[in-house]
């Protein structure tokens, strides 16, 4: 039977064949396969991992891009709070001003106004002129933009 065996292997293979070492090729081959589709899956798992980690990137490039915006507006709407507080705060002593400015017109015209009394009075005795003026009025400070020519 080894003899016959042997013939076999002559006339299919041309030579000799040992079986032992095939027996051992055909194991490592098995293994060189599971190795080889390994590796296969190993480069689709990292190619799938850059493609989700590439979405993380753009998810979070997103998300600062929308956190800086936000920032932006908040510093946008607080510079225009500062403006409009600037503002209101000028007004506001303009408008004192302003008052102020009324109330010594007031006193200046009711002394104005004995004053013409007394000399229109018939008769009436020549009083000197009031002792306590008033001092001139300096001129207002108005805001550029609300200055109005007539023209």
């Amino acid at each position: 039977m080894d003899q016959q065996c042997n013939e076999l292997m002559r006339t299919k293979f041309g030579r000799l064949v040992d079986l032992e070492a095939l027996q051992m090729l055909s194991g490592n081959r098995r293994l060189e396969e599971l190795k080889q589709e390994k590796l296969l899956k190993e480069a689709a798992y990292a190619k799938e991992i850059r493609q989700d980690l590439y979405k993380i990137f753009v998810a979070i490039m997103c998300y600062f891009a929308h956190i800086l915006y936000n920032l932006y507006m908040c510093e946008c709407i607080q510079g225009r709070q500062q403006f409009q507080d600037y503002r209101r705060r000028t007004d506001q002593e303009a408008i004192q001003n302003l008052q102020d400015l009324v109330i010594k017109q007031s006193q200046q015209a009711e002394a104005l106004r004995r004053e013409i009394h007394l000399l229109s009075c018939k008769g009436g005795h020549m009083l000197p002129p009031d002792q306590t003026r008033l001092p001139p009025l300096s001129p207002l400070r108005t805001p550029i933009g609300s200055i109005n020519t007539g023209k």
